[in-house]
């Protein structure tokens, strides 16, 4: 997927956010929302958001899958941190810190 499609999506993702005014959404209703994109597509754009960027984190809670933003996501859109009982939905440190040397 070329860099343009991926931050289109990404836009797309965070918008979504954004309108719901909410720092928490359940996966589901993302994929749900849209035809334009493919959900594997969306999918790059979540780990690229999660991994890279580290606006969000996708966690399962109960059997639900829900995507929560982490604080600076929280704080780039001008949400307030509401959805904040998660307290397992934190950002995991990338694979390279965590390497034995």
């Amino acid at each position: 997927m070329d860099r343009r499609r991926l931050e289109q999506i990404e836009r797309y993702v965070l918008d979504f956010f954004r309108t719901a005014g909410r720092t928490r959404i359940v996966a589901q209703d993302l994929f749900d929302s849209t035809a334009e994109f493919a959900n594997a597509d969306i999918v790059r754009a979540l780990e690229d958001l999660e991994k890279t960027q580290r606006l969000l984190v996708r966690h399962t809670t109960e059997g639900n899958d829900y995507i929560s933003l982490t604080a600076q996501g929280a704080a780039l859109l001008d949400l307030d941190q509401l959805d904040v009982d998660e307290g397992s939905a934190l950002p995991h440190p990338p694979k390279s810190a965590t390497k034995a040397t």
